[in-house]
């Protein structure tokens, strides 16, 4: 067979990027800009649109090194390195523990185990706390070579949870090596100029938080609250110095677990220029600020009172009194005097000096040095810089704001945040501070037997120095917690923005999660057969009333039709309705053949620069960002298995077969050796759940709102790959599935309240960031979108949702009270009902109370217009099913990926869908067996 090779191929083959993504575009004969694919066609320019103006495009270049091989990766949590159009270097990138940045002169590197907490106000007035937490970038140290100003830093390469960067300057070249869950970056040098390290020392925000303070502490109390407000009463004076201002908070630990329960952060308190006059700084004359006090007050057990005062405004020194200086505790006897660093029942005399420390004199404390290895402390965090055997950091000194090296004639060195500043622990890194990073590598397998994902993370690695192969391991909450070998845990930890990360050494760790089961469908609840009927009737009168049968013409609207049309069709097939659903599986099928066709309205277009399939008419930055691919893409992917299952010829490869598997490596490439597109590109696989911004042009790192519509890629992966035979695909589905469901469990949910700071008040996040999570929407603040964002598009695919029932209804009555305060904040809508995606809600309230959830709907839904991805039908018999059924059982699980046990007053029904022609014999955990045939089957109670 001979290829056409175009122009524009031409000139891609003499681009050393781009030369392997278009030989691997050439597998069907192309005519023009057109790629053919079996029946479909995409395109390889992007023409104007029929009004004249262009499609929205990306038209900057990635920025790569000349050495760079493979596809470009987009979609990822350091995506503003390769994408030039927010910096020609980058913005922070999250790794985890550390945060970095690109710079011109080079690495800005910081660790911020503090997390700020805001709240949301409308005109001035507060109507939800606690509406977001952030640990945003602090960079402690920028490190470079002397003299380095490099115009572009550039993407060198990266792994499955690494990348180098590289910065070139006439003579030098530095890289940099970073990762996902590593506490050290790894640099390398090219020319003779030597290592400078700049501390930074960013400046903290003297109103938010202290500096430099005088602390007072009161340790073992064991008390009742007395449900009265905590007082103070403080002697000051700042003698003849103009417009001094200090501040005062009191934090509580009640159980004296480590953890912050309770912060009342006092406002300013301003100081006269009057010598010899001491003035009272007390809880009656400066109010509570409720943007820095957090927490509810409660009985002490065991716990701790801490009394921090600290300057905050204003040059010169401050001088605080201890005579009749006190504290008044929410307790019995609860008056405490100042004493020396200390809150005691006896009073004293004497005074502290609150220095004038707004500026630092120097930026870095050494607490450590060992020839080439040096420990410092800046803005209160620990690092280690290890340079090569023989090297020494100058100057020699205690404090400074700089060192440098000339790394002894050699190249390479290293800088790692401690969990601590003992010398045992800088000693046990400098162990691996010199075994570089080169390669990391995510092996899933599903053990359909067991229904578990193992997943084995690998980091290849070359000594610079001595024989040590072992690299160090922070892992996430999803990762320590399903670790095959907890016993490896060292026991030091860090604080991130998804809870705690645990340390482990070694070459490698695995996983093991539970996959838990989809279905295309619930099953409709027996006696509903009549309603249903007439509500599919209604539905396909109104679907056939109109010139067409689809609204909406974009990639995301557009698919959430293919979503909604999903849905009925399985519905009208389990009624016998065949008619009906034929007649809507011919819609389906002519739409999506629409946009297969490159010459068509609706078409996608490959960009070859930025190796990925772009639908258009596009939306939501999907054409010029690269958002939220896997979300629009998951519809069409979800309506193409449905297909599959009653049309298998439609999704053959010389038919719509091999369409469907690009957008599917467009959003999640399952092979490693298909230069087209990078290997899993929305997916994180050392994060757990995927990234939504194609550019992470934030300084708050990449983000994800709606991780149930990322879940939805993932189910509809298992059902496509299910319905195809497919096991490749069905197995990144079930990996996907597996481990973001755990991932939202924590992260977006914090099922078991180990992640979300103190202070945030919610118990669940709208979208999470690099550095944090919000409590709203790209869109709005309205808590019923907020919720309802990641509930959404409600299918068979969503019973992970419904894991922890109480945790179901904790949720639900959280909205319903966040709701109540956002509109009788102003905001439009109905504070005593839900007015907004209320199916999609109570489908969400079914999944632990449906009985509750049909009497909402009865009362207020039925009337309302459906969510655009919802129908009335679908809403019925989701609602219906699960009254009938019950509960889901994570419980027990299957030895196939398409079934479930659904409970009810102990009693279990077992629902299997086989997707193949042959019949299937299923073995649930409990020890059921039954053998099905094709479709949809409910099996016996037990």
């Amino acid at each position: 067979m001979k290829f056409a090779v175009t122009r524009q191929m031409s000139r891609l083959m003499r681009h050393p990027i781009l030369a392997a993504s278009a030989l691997a575009m050439l597998v069907a004969p192309s005519q023009g800009q057109t790629i053919f694919a079996g029946k479909a066609s995409y395109r390889m320019d992007l023409p104007k649109a029929k009004d004249g103006n262009p499609y929205r495009q990306v038209d900057a270049m990635p920025l790569v090194s000349d050495a760079f091989k493979g596809p470009v990766a987009t979609n990822d949590w350091w995506s503003s390195l390769v994408w030039p159009t927010h910096s020609r270097h980058s913005l922070p990138m999250f790794a985890h523990p550390l945060a970095v940045k690109a710079e011109t002169q080079g690495l800005g590197v910081g660790y911020n185990a503090t997390a700020m907490v805001s709240h949301s106000y409308r005109e001035g007035k507060l109507f939800q706390t606690g509406t977001s937490y952030k640990y945003p970038y602090r960079e402690s140290m920028r490190v470079s070579i002397a003299g380095m100003q490099s115009e572009t830093c550039v993407l060198d390469r990266y792994s499955d949870w690494s990348v180098t960067a590289l910065w070139k300057n006439e003579t030098d070249q530095l890289r940099a090596t970073f990762a996902h869950g590593s506490p050290f970056v790894y640099f390398n040098r090219e020319g003779n100029h030597q290592i400078q390290i700049d501390f930074t020392a960013v400046a903290i925000n003297p109103h938010s938080q202290p500096i430099n303070p005088i602390v007072y502490r009161l340790d073992d109390i064991t008390a009742k609250h007395n449900e009265k407000p905590a007082e103070f009463f403080l002697k000051v004076n700042a003698g003849k110095n103009i417009g001094i201002g200090c501040k005062a908070r009191l934090t509580y630990d009640f159980e004296n677990d480590g953890q912050i329960d309770r912060v009342e952060t006092f406002g300013m308190f301003p100081t006269d220029p009057i010598d010899d006059s001491w003035e009272i700084y007390s809880s009656d004359r400066q109010s509570l600020d409720p943007q820095l006090s957090r927490g509810t007050m409660r009985d002490f057990r065991g716990g701790s009172v801490q009394l921090e005062i600290w300057k905050c405004f204003g040059d010169g020194g401050l001088e605080l009194r201890h005579d009749d200086s006190h504290v008044l505790l929410p307790i019995s006897e609860g008056k405490f005097f100042l004493n020396d660093k200390s809150l005691s029942k006896n009073p004293s005399t004497g005074t502290a000096k609150l220095a004038n420390g707004l500026t630092a004199s120097s930026s870095a404390k050494v607490f450590y040095r060992d020839n080439h290895v040096l420990g410092v402390t800046v803005n209160g965090t620990h690092y280690g810089l290890f340079a090569p055997t023989g090297a020494a950091w100058l100057p020699e000194g205690a404090a400074m704001d700089q060192v440098t090296c000339d790394l002894d004639g050699k190249h390479y060195f290293s800088v790692a945040v401690l969990p601590d500043s003992k010398p045992t622990t800088i000693q046990w890194y400098q162990r691996f501070a010199f075994a570089f990073l080169k390669d990391t590598r995510v092996q899933y397998r599903y053990d359909m037997e067991s229904a578990l994902v193992e997943t084995t993370f690998t980091a290849t690695t070359e000594p610079m120095e001595g024989t040590m192969t072992e690299t160090l391991f922070a892992l996430y909450r999803h990762q320590h917690l399903n670790l095959t070998t907890p016993d490896r845990l060292s026991g030091f930890t860090y604080e991130s923005p998804r809870g705690k990360m645990k340390v482990l050494s070694g070459q490698a760790f695995k996983t093991s999660i539970p996959f838990l089961g989809v279905l295309p469908a619930l099953p409709n609840a027996a006696g509903s057969e009549k309603s249903l009927s007439r509500s599919l009737e209604k539905f396909y009168a109104t679907v056939t009333a109109g010139k067409t049968a689809f609204e909406k013409n974009d990639t995301y609207w557009n698919g959430k039709e293919f979503g909604k049309f999903s849905e009925v069709i399985q519905i009208a097939d389990q009624l016998g309705r065949t008619e009906i659903r034929d007649e809507l599986l011919k819609l389906l099928k002519g739409r999506l053949e629409q946009w297969a066709d490159a010459n068509s309205d609706f078409f996608f277009y490959y960009d070859q620069h930025w190796n990925i399939l772009v639908g258009y008419p596009d939306s939501y930055g999907s054409g010029d960002q690269f958002n939220d691919h896997h979300f629009h893409y998951s519809y069409f992917i979800k309506a193409a298995a449905t297909i599959a299952q009653f049309d298998p010829g439609w999704v053959q490869p010389q038919n719509f077969g091999q369409f469907i598997d690009l957008l599917i490596r467009s959003c999640a490439n399952y092979d490693r050796n298909d230069a087209r597109f990078p290997w899993l590109r929305n997916f994180d696989p050392y994060a757990g759940h995927s990234w939504a911004s194609g550019h992470a042009g934030f300084a708050s790192g990449n983000n994800q709102e709606s991780s149930s519509e990322s879940m939805n890629f993932a189910t509809s992966l298992v059902l496509y790959g299910e319905a195809t035979g497919n096991s490749k695909i069905r197995d990144l589905g079930i990996f996907w599935h597996a481990t973001e469901a755990e991932a939202i469990n924590h992260y977006w949910f914090d099922i078991d309240n180990q992640v979300f700071p103190q202070g945030y008040g919610h118990p669940c996040v709208g979208m999470i960031w690099g550095d944090g999570g919000t409590y709203g929407t790209w869109w709005t603040a309205n808590p019923e979108e907020i919720h309802g964002i990641n509930f959404l598009p409600i299918n068979g695919g969503s019973l992970y949702l419904g894991r922890e029932p109480d945790y179901v209804k904790r949720n639900f009555d959280s909205m319903l009270q966040s709701n109540r305060h956002f509109h009788q904040a102003g905001f439009e809508g109905d504070a005593q009902r839900i007015d907004r995606w209320h199916d999609v809600l109570h489908q969400y309230l079914a999944l632990c109370d449906p009985k509750e959830a049909i009497g909402r709907h009865d009362q207020w839904g039925r009337k309302q217009q459906s969510e655009f991805g919802e129908s009335k039908l679908h809403t019925q018999q989701w609602l219906d099913s699960l009254k009938q059924f019950g509960h889901f059982d994570p419980s027990t699980p299957a030895n196939h990926p398409t079934a479930v046990v659904l409970t009810k007053a102990g009693v279990k029904t077992y629902v299997i869908f086989n997707a193949r022609p042959e019949a299937k014999t299923v073995r649930f955990a409990d020890g059921f067996e039954t053998t099905v045939p094709t479709g949809l089957h409910v099996r016996g109670s037990k």
